[in-house]
């Protein structure tokens, strides 16, 4: 017989939260390649229209998920995580994701409006975008590591 065990409400938690974090930072990295190669095509604007579809229906969503079910999880036991070093870490480098997260479709939104030359140097913010995730990603995972 096969028997079915449900995880706890934090491990729920913390798998939704992981989930949409890897849809969104996918999807920021996606928007940077669109918009980056914008200036190369015949019209611009129509792959930074599609970064800004990526921005509104994927990107922005995902963060809001991943900013719920991390606040869902962490609130219950914030005087826990307020005495772990490495929470404060790696809230730095989410709050690095969030304000690329915002320039990234700010960049896009010009673009869209036919301001070709602000797809210039998106790569950066491409890169920037992975290194702050992956800075996330050591700290959440340095906790559970000897």
């Amino acid at each position: 017989m096969l028997t079915l065990y449900w995880p706890s409400l934090s491990a729920a938690l913390l798998a939704a939260h992981v989930l949409a974090n890897v849809v969104w930072i996918g999807a920021l990295l996606s928007e940077t390649l669109l918009v980056g190669q914008a200036m190369w095509l015949s019209d611009p604007t129509e792959a930074a229209t599609l970064a800004r579809r990526v921005h509104t229906r994927l990107a922005i969503p995902a963060f809001l998920g991943s900013l719920a079910a991390g606040l869902a999880r962490l609130w219950p036991a914030r005087h826990l995580y307020a005495a772990m070093p490495w929470m404060y870490a790696k809230l730095g480098f989410a709050v690095a994701v969030i304000v690329l997260h915002h320039l990234i479709g700010a960049r896009a939104r010009r673009v869209a409006k036919g301001v070709v030359g602000a797809a210039e140097g998106t790569w950066v913010l491409g890169w920037l975008t992975f290194l702050a995730a992956a800075g996330a990603v050591l700290f959440a995972i340095a906790k559970s590591t000897p």
